[in-house]
């Protein structure tokens, strides 16, 4: 639940969001959109506890694991470690690296590339191992923002597919309107310090935002005749 919540990094910066309210569940499937800087990346922050509210109250359940992938989290990687060694260490229950190199291999990261330095990865590669992590940590709720930056139409697919096979709830952060058009159920738009819902499906706002912006370049033609 987030109740009458208002955030602002400092008091030196604009509010972000005023007296925000509203419920999420593990039905929950929501593609947040908007102009950048509305806030969309800093509602997911403030969800998985990285920011706290400036003023309100966020409750979660307290058996409830969040995931959250971010379009930075590849670049977080221990570049050093090998793709199996990271996700050996990081989940030490797994014992047999034979398990290990199966898990690892679901999300197209095979032979070679399981082994070497996670440095000598290409950035989708280093993604797919991001979304292994964070798979085998089996949340409730997932976070994604910007998933798919590096990743190729076919892994884009897949990840729709995934998601759409995951149990629990998810709020995406994307500007893949295809992707968004697979897994979301609801657009809900960040702006003016609010979010509301949209009445419609993502082709629907991407077609009122088309119209805003011929309405906007109109204008501007309009003011330059006048001014000549």
């Amino acid at each position: 639940m987030v109740q009458h919540v208002s955030f602002r990094y400092n008091e030196n910066t604009p509010w972000i969001y005023k007296d925000i309210d509203f419920g999420i569940d593990l039905d929950t499937r929501i593609a947040l959109v908007g102009p950048n800087g509305a806030g969309k990346s800093t509602l997911l922050k403030l969800l998985c506890s990285d920011v706290m509210p400036t003023d309100g109250l966020i409750r979660r359940h307290s058996h409830c694991k969040i995931g959250r992938y971010h379009q930075h989290l590849h670049e977080e990687l221990p570049l050093d470690l090998s793709a199996l060694e990271f996700m050996m260490k990081e989940f030490p229950d797994v014992k047999e690296k034979e398990e290990m190199r199966k898990i690892v291999g679901r999300y197209g990261i095979t032979g070679r590339e399981q082994v070497c330095p996670m440095k000598q990865l290409s950035d989708g590669q280093r993604c797919r191992v991001s979304f292994a992590w964070l798979a085998w940590q089996q949340p409730h709720l997932l976070l994604l923002d910007e998933p798919t930056n590096h990743l190729d139409m076919e892994s884009i697919d897949a990840l729709a597919e995934a998601i759409n096979c995951f149990p629990g709830g998810m709020i995406l952060v994307s500007h893949d309107f295809r992707l968004v058009s697979q897994v979301a159920e609801e657009v809900w738009v960040c702006d003016n310090q609010g979010i509301q819902k949209w009445d419609g499906d993502i082709f629907s706002f991407k077609n009122h935002l088309r119209k805003q912006i011929d309405k906007e370049v109109s204008n501007r033609e309009k003011g330059v005749v006048k001014e000549r």
